[in-house]
């Protein structure tokens, strides 16, 4: 039986499912940006997600990580922040110590409202809920309401699924992602990846070029030794969106699948742990200025979208 409990340690909203009988836990933090935190299936001695410790690693130490957050309305960099929409121009702050771009929206560390919780026997269901109205953000000024549910069973397997309301009386701009980074439990030259056939999408300065190339590399499992990744890529078959990581030992594999709503995906590997980040998007970088992939809604429409994991452990 899943259990759902709710705490408030130093000021973070926290979510604990767990199924003990399983050795299954999910912490999300809903109080700042919908952090997937912790991921354990079968007691496995380390989370399937990389998260932080507690709420000086998140707030004070790793504030701009983005680490499984939530990214609206825009993934990855907006170019400087500036961009034009329906004949008006807009201007958003480079937000990130680190770059001159606006970066990963305007969600990734807001407050998110709890709105469900539902358990039975074999799944564990939480709903929580954004309103723009709460977003101090007059570069974007385009009402909104967003829904984040979360849906985990027995077998290790956790459904994202995200639905975007126009609240307002325009038409609405907007790219979707998440920014989940995985782990295996060991360095990721100890892990293969493999993919759905692909294009990848060249970028300078972090940007699309607007050329693209194929990319057939992890076709079949290829170890991660001595690979570097901050590249957006586009499935060819936008049915089929598949990523496996496998440990080479054969004690752990994670499968993770998007839904044809995400025909992108941008894979990151970070210099400072042994974690790679699997990012499901809507559309690649600088989408508001370039259009690759941007999305409107009119007033009252909605849209969703939905990515998948399944965690596996045998020890």
């Amino acid at each position: 039986m899943f259990n759902i409990n709710i705490d408030n340690p130093s000021g973070l909203e926290i979510i604990n499912i767990t199924n003990r009988q399983l050795g299954i836990e999910l912490e999300i933090i809903a109080s700042f940006g919908a952090v997937i935190n912790r991921f354990v299936v079968n007691d496995s001695p380390f989370s399937f997600i990389t998260g932080y410790a507690d709420h000086k690693d998140l707030v004070d130490n790793h504030p701009f990580f983005s680490r499984s957050a939530k990214l609206f309305p825009f993934p990855n960099r907006l170019a400087h922040g500036q961009y034009t929409f329906a004949g008006e121009s807009y201007q958003l702050p480079a937000n990130f110590p680190w770059s001159d771009h606006a970066v990963h929206g305007l969600l990734y560390n807001q407050a998110f409202l709890i709105k469900e919780t539902q358990v039975d026997e074999n799944h564990a269901r939480v709903t929580l809920q954004f309103d723009s109205k709460h977003l101090d953000a007059p570069g974007y000024p385009f009402p909104f309401c967003l829904e984040v549910i979360f849906v985990l069973n027995t077998t290790g397997l956790l459904q994202c699924e995200t639905h975007i309301v126009n609240t307002g009386e325009s038409a609405l701009p907007f790219g979707d992602a998440w920014h989940p980074y995985f782990n295996l439990g060991v360095d990721r030259s100890q892990f293969t990846l493999s993919m759905s056939p692909c294009h990848e999408w060249l970028h300078d300065d972090d940007l699309p070029s607007g050329e693209k190339q194929t990319f057939s590399q992890f076709v079949s499992p290829s170890t991660l030794e001595g690979v570097e990744f901050n590249h957006c890529f586009e499935f060819d078959d936008l049915e089929s969106g598949l990523i496996e990581l496998k440990r080479l030992d054969g004690k752990a594999q994670l499968l993770y699948a998007q839904q044809s709503s995400y025909p992108f995906v941008q894979l990151y590997t970070p210099n400072s742990e042994a974690s790679i980040a699997v990012e499901p998007m809507t559309c690649p970088a600088n989408a508001f200025n370039n259009e690759i992939g941007l999305l409107v809604l009119e007033p009252g429409q909605s849209s969703t979208f939905q990515w998948q994991c399944q965690a596996i452990y045998t020890g």
